[in-house]
């Protein structure tokens, strides 16, 4: 136990320094200065049964200080009001509404959405983003003006994660903590490297040409970690990208309760290891090993064993306040909740995957899609 000890010890360090200089390098929208520009901006937007947030989110987006907008709305299939609420704004200058009747076989339903909303685009830039996300209404301009001063070809925001009740909070501050090391997103702004790369499904901004050069969603159609994916792909084929964070410019509820969060991460769990048992197993054994065994030797223990246990847990809560604070607007002690969302992930992570083999596939937003035809597109 005091040689698993000293390694664990050894790579919380060596995860706390290489987050502390990642975070670092991810600029806040809120510094960003505006510089005018006319470029034409096609926004996307992708809505399914989002009758209770889709009036606002399109709102938010009329509202827009950017001079050259179009917006284009697809309703994917929707069985409530999505559809009659999106079609009042289709008499707006630049914007376009769209609906979607069938899905095409080999594709997500949000994906081939963005994808029919590209091929109604007439901008020179395109925006993929969500039907419940609300703008500052500078937001585009910020945004836009970011990708001209980097001369990058594609930007993409973190936005601040609504949530209500403390357990929900400490969830989502759990998952940016082990989206962070796992993932380490602050390699989209490396421009020495073309690995890793970072894409955020709230707000993915990109010039045509290099969205048609990686292959468009066409590329990742049947693929839950679209917006993942795509921003991995414009890295990896040396296009220049950038990170950011929008806290106070793009906000979101990802999930209304702790319940629905742990459902709906059965859509993307699995994905996100590849759909491989071994993986999985790796997953769940290495967060319970890494994460929660330090708290139970602590107090078992005694010793160095102890002291070197009671070090890791620091250089945890050290690591996880640190995105936290970088990542949301949380308030600090939501961290002690640390131990608890650990297991409650592991719980996530192993129902999310018995569940996929079980059903044979997953269920996102009233579509069943087969793990067979999932398999297909795994990273090369």
């Amino acid at each position: 136990m005091l040689i698993l000890m000293i390694i664990l010890a050894i790579f919380w360090m060596v995860a706390l320094f290489d987050a502390y200089i990642g975070l670092s390098r991810i600029p806040r929208l809120e510094t960003i200065s505006s510089k005018p520009s006319n470029e034409k901006i096609s926004l996307i937007m992708a809505a399914k049964n989002e009758q209770d947030t889709i009036e606002k989110s399109i709102t938010s987006l009329i509202r827009q200080t950017y001079p050259n907008l179009e917006l284009i709305i697809v309703n994917d299939r929707s069985t409530d009001d999505t559809g009659l609420i999106a079609n009042l704004y289709a008499t707006y200058e630049n914007v376009k509404v769209h609906h979607v009747e069938t899905l095409p076989d080999h594709w997500l339903g949000k994906n081939h959405a963005l994808y029919q909303g590209y091929t109604l685009a007439t901008g020179d830039y395109l925006i993929f983003t969500d039907a419940d996300i609300e703008y500052q209404p500078d937001m585009i301009e910020k945004t836009f003006s970011l990708l001209l001063q980097e001369k990058a070809s594609y930007v993409t925001v973190a936005p601040d994660l609504k949530a209500k009740g403390i357990l929900l909070k400490g969830f989502i501050a759990y998952f940016l903590f082990g989206f962070g090391f796992f993932k380490r997103p602050w390699t989209a702004n490396n421009d020495t490297s073309n690995k890793g790369g970072m894409g955020v499904g709230a707000f993915q901004l990109l010039s045509k040409q290099v969205y048609e050069l990686v292959g468009t969603h066409k590329a990742m159609a049947n693929r839950p970690d679209d917006d993942l994916y795509l921003g991995q792909q414009v890295k990896q084929n040396g296009h220049k990208q950038r990170l950011v964070t929008g806290l106070e410019h793009l906000k979101v509820e990802w999930y209304p309760t702790l319940r629905n969060a742990i459902k709906g991460l059965e859509k993307n769990t699995f994905a996100g290891l590849h759909y491989s048992w071994l993986l999985a197993i790796f997953a769940i054994t290495g967060t319970l090993i890494s994460q929660v065994l330090p708290f139970i030797v602590f107090f078992i223990s005694d010793g160095l064993t102890k002291w070197l246990s009671l070090l890791v847990v620091v250089l945890i809560y050290a690591l996880h306040s640190l995105t936290t604070e970088k990542l949301t607007t949380y308030s600090l002690p939501i961290v002690l909740l640390f131990p608890f969302e650990a297991l409650v992930f592991t719980f996530t992570i192993t129902r999310a995957v018995l569940l996929t083999y079980y059903r044979g596939g997953i269920t996102w937003r009233g579509t069943f899609y087969p793990l067979s035809s999932l398999k297909k597109q795994k990273p090369k």
